[in-house]
C-alpha cells in the first residue's frame, strides 16, 4: 500500500514540529521520525489502528510519543491515508481532520 498525508495531516506534522523545535530540536527531530515511521509501518500493517469514532477511519497511538495518527484504508486505491495527527490531549473526536 501507498501513504499520503492530507494536507490538513501535513500542517499539524508542521505544527508538532515548530512547537517542539524552540523546546528541544533534538525532541522533536525524534518524534516527527516516530510519527512517520509509524505512518509507513501502516502501509504493511493496516488494521494495526483501532477503529475511531469517525466513520471508515483508524486511529494508532504513535509508540515513545503523545501523539496519535488518524487514517484511512482505502483498499480500492491500495492506499493508507493519513488524515490527522493529534496530541493525546487534544479533542480531537469531535471535528473530522
Amino acid at each position: 500500500m501507498r501513504l499520503r498525508y492530507t494536507a490538513d495531516a501535513l500542517a499539524h506534522l508542521s505544527s508538532i514540529r515548530d512547537f517542539l523545535i524552540e523546546r528541544n530540536p533534538a525532541v522533536a527531530r525524534r518524534i516527527l521520525a516516530d510519527i512517520r515511521g509509524a505512518a509507513s509501518r501502516l502501509c504493511e500493517f493496516p488494521e494495526l489502528g483501532r477503529s475511531s469514532d469517525w466513520p471508515d477511519t483508524r486511529e494508532w497511538v504513535v509508540q515513545r510519543t503523545p501523539y496519535i495518527s488518524v487514517y484511512q484504508v482505502e483498499r480500492a486505491r491500495d492506499e493508507v491515508t493519513v488524515l490527522g495527527v493529534f496530541h493525546g490531549s487534544q479533542d480531537w473526536q469531535g471535528s473530522r481532520p
